[in-house]
């Protein structure tokens, strides 16, 4: 196991260093012909998009499927106590979750592909362009994160220094799943593939293409997604971190003109996490 640690350390400072070379990079990048000024020049806005009574529908659909699917698992309302992470009624609940991510996908999926049939898609780059692109983002993001989420800690134990800093409830169940092997595999599926997917279409379909439908604001669309992105995670020690990455993933949608970008940075991004705590968890205990 210690072989395990060191093995991650060594990769996990490469991707920090690489990482850090790509910041540089994009700083000398936005640097000339003075791009750091406006990023997205040049980027078209996305003509057709859902109202924000789309983005209410897609909302009231997903609270109102999980009551039903959590109650006809448990056959208990969703208003009771919660289940500790990780035991046997917390992986059912967590089951019809992802039960009903896909299903509002499915619709969020819909109102994206009505909204593109009624105006004409916004300019896109090619699949090789949007490789590079997501690969460069990822590379971005790991130094980023790492830095402002260890400031996050920080401040936690500034403010709160007899509490440590709540932990996301997929992490924990990782430590002690009650379904074994096969709660591994849930949790691994649930991050790296249903919760890409569903956040993506949510926050960088629905909901940025929303605010640019209504208001015709590049900026003001990635922020407002950004934003909103960050503060769901009920994890306030890693707003900071969040949000960066969510103005990354929406920089990369404005900049692609497509969504798959976005989803694959994300899933890659959640899969090197899930990763490093299924094979060195001390790594988080000591983070």
């Amino acid at each position: 196991m210690g072989t395990m640690v060191s093995i991650l350390q060594v990769i996990n400072v490469a991707l920090l260093i690489v990482g850090g070379l790509c910041c540089l990079g994009a700083l000398v990048w936005l640097a000339r012909d003075g791009r750091w000024r406006d990023p997205l020049r040049g980027v078209t806005i996305p003509a057709g998009g859902p109202t924000i009574a789309g983005v209410g529908a897609a909302v009231l659909a997903y609270i109102a499927l999980l009551r039903i699917a959590v109650s006809l698992i448990d056959h208990a309302p969703l208003s009771g106590a919660a289940p500790p992470p990780g035991s046997a009624a917390w992986h059912r609940a967590t089951l019809a979750e992802q039960a009903v991510d896909l299903l509002v996908a499915l619709l969020m999926a819909a109102l994206l592909a009505q909204a593109r049939r009624r105006r004409p898609p916004a300019l896109r780059l090619g699949p090789r362009a949007c490789l590079v692109g997501s690969a460069l983002g990822l590379f971005v993001l790991f130094p980023l994160a790492a830095l402002q989420d260890e400031m996050g800690r920080i401040l936690w134990r500034w403010f709160y220094p007899e509490a440590a800093p709540p932990l996301h409830a997929v992490l924990q169940a990782l430590g002690h799943s009650a379904w074994g092997v096969w709660g591994t595999v849930q949790l691994v599926v649930g991050a790296v593939l249903i919760a890409p997917l569903t956040e993506e279409l949510f926050f960088r379909g629905v909901l940025l293409q929303a605010v640019c439908y209504h208001f015709r604001q590049a900026w003001l669309a990635v922020a407002v997604s950004a934003l909103v992105f960050g503060c769901v995670h009920a994890q306030p020690q890693a707003v900071l971190p969040l949000l960066t990455m969510g103005v990354v993933l929406g920089y990369l949608r404005l900049r692609c003109g497509a969504l798959w970008p976005c989803i694959l940075l994300h899933a890659l991004f959640n899969a090197r996490t899930m990763v490093f705590v299924i094979l060195a968890p001390e790594l988080l205990q000591e983070g």
